[in-house]
């Protein structure tokens, strides 16, 4: 009889023949001898279905975590590492979060980068129930564990951690380097984000070229986001010369990758007729499917075909529907836009609370139109309380960002003393304002002041 060893390299060739029925056969011969090695590649093999008779997955994931964690108490590192993994989500066992850290750990103790970046992950996303600064202090650590092995996911999540300020200062250059380290090892994700930050001059110069080229890397890679990038690239001519039927390409592989934004960008190809025929049904299935998928652009494009009758017969209810998705994902164009249909009544009961409620959403984020709106509707007390002061400020906000109502209405609140000081001066500064812009009330009014 083959002695275990020979058992388990022909398990481990026809493994890498794909030959997984024939794999999982000599694999529970050799698990009967209590071969740790074995009892892991079972659990490997149940987890992800491969050449085994069960196909119920509930079922799958018992006898799955069944064999790791009887490899993991024969001292497997790998076996340790996939017995957390089963604690932590809950999988054939029941979910326990000190569990799946004291097989993390111990899985660590044998030097797994895996286990250290699963440890890492748990604390930053406080699975643990820690105080928050002792949560992220413990990601780090191990994180940087991790790093420090030559890791690449470890370094990935190290320079996210210093992009974004958690659990270190944040330090846009040790972010970069970090990226870098993981980018040499040819982590797609980490070539992406190092591309990010070239295109947005965090932690090194701005350089669109350079940027252009990390996202072609990763998008060769198959990273889905930077394959949408690079048609992004190609559509708008940033960092390498306009192509867009290049743009297209990469638009429909990022596609074929469910990444939301692709569909959306094609979507709008297909109705501004952009590279291709305009043609608002492929768009209108463009969109829907970036929805389907999570896109809060799509969502607002949607709304705007309904709303106008882009190649479909005007439907408010419809339109109403989709910017609801997009202004509660915090779109605020949607947002405004939602705010004018409840105040209009279309396609939907007219209501003023919540159309105040609306322009308010988008106000906030800056929106010019929804600011002036906010402002008129606390001037005139329509949804909310009459307060003049409040008028005065959202006037003003829009007022600055150009919109030539709100300076000829911000004009009137300091030449009658609303919501401020009367100030005939600056009265005049911003009707004169509004006047150059073509407002006519506001140059009668310039005129009068004069």
């Amino acid at each position: 009889m083959e002695n275990i060893i020979e058992i388990c390299e022909k398990a481990k060739q026809m493994y890498a023949e794909k030959k997984y029925t024939e794999a999982v056969e000599l694999w529970k011969a050799a698990s009967a001898e209590n071969n740790s090695e074995a009892l892991y590649m079972l659990g490997i093999c149940y987890n992800y279905n491969l050449g085994v008779e069960e196909q119920d997955a509930e079922k799958r994931g018992v006898i799955a975590s069944e064999y790791f964690i009887k490899s993991a108490e024969l001292g497997h590192k790998d076996g340790m590492c996939f017995a957390g993994l089963c604690f932590l989500h809950g999988i054939g066992v029941e979910q326990d979060i000190q569990k799946a850290i004291e097989w993390f750990e111990k899985s660590a103790e044998q030097n797994s980068t895996q286990a250290m970046n699963n440890l890492g992950l748990l604390y930053k996303q406080n699975k643990a129930e820690l105080e928050e600064n002792e949560s992220y202090e413990k990601s780090i650590e191990w994180f940087t564990k991790s790093a420090s092995l030559n890791d690449s996911t470890g370094q990935l999540y190290l320079g996210k951690a210093y992009y974004d300020g958690v659990g270190v200062e944040q330090d846009y250059k040790t972010a970069v380097n970090y990226y870098k380290m993981a980018a040499e090892q040819g982590l797609a994700e980490a070539i992406f984000s190092l591309g990010e930050c070239y295109d947005d001059g965090d932690g090194v110069e701005q350089n669109d070229i350079e940027a252009f080229k990390l996202y072609k890397s990763a998008a060769q890679k198959n990273h889905p986001k930077a394959q949408c990038y690079v048609g992004y690239c190609y559509e708008n001519g940033i960092g390498v010369a306009y192509n867009i039927n290049e743009a297209l390409k990469w638009y429909q592989i990022s596609a074929q990758n469910n990444y939301f934004q692709a569909y959306c960008n094609l979507g709008c190809c297909f109705e501004e007729g952009r590279g291709v025929k305009r043609n608002m049904a492929a768009a209108i299935e463009m969109y829907e499917k970036a929805v389907d998928l999570g896109s809060v652009h799509a969502m607002y494009n949607l709304g705007n075909v309904y709303a106008f009758g882009k190649g479909v017969k005007v439907d408010n209810q419809l339109a109403v529907k989709y910017y609801t998705m997009a202004a509660e994902n915090g779109q605020a164009e949607a947002q405004y836009n939602l705010a004018q249909h409840l105040y209009q009544g279309k396609g939907v009961d007219k209501n003023e609370e919540e159309a105040a409620f609306w322009f308010f959403q988008a106000a906030k984020q800056g929106d010019s139109d929804a600011q002036f709106k906010i402002a008129t509707f606390y001037m005139e007390g329509i949804g909310v309380d009459e307060d003049l002061q409040k008028a005065y400020y959202w006037f003003m906000q829009s007022a600055v960002q150009g919109d030539m109502d709100a300076q000829y209405s911000l004009g009137m609140c300091y030449e009658e003393g609303l919501g401020v000081d009367v100030d005939l001066e600056e009265a005049r500064d911003w009707y004169a304002r509004a006047a150059e812009q073509g407002h006519k009330a506001a140059k009668k009014a310039f005129k009068k002041l004069n």
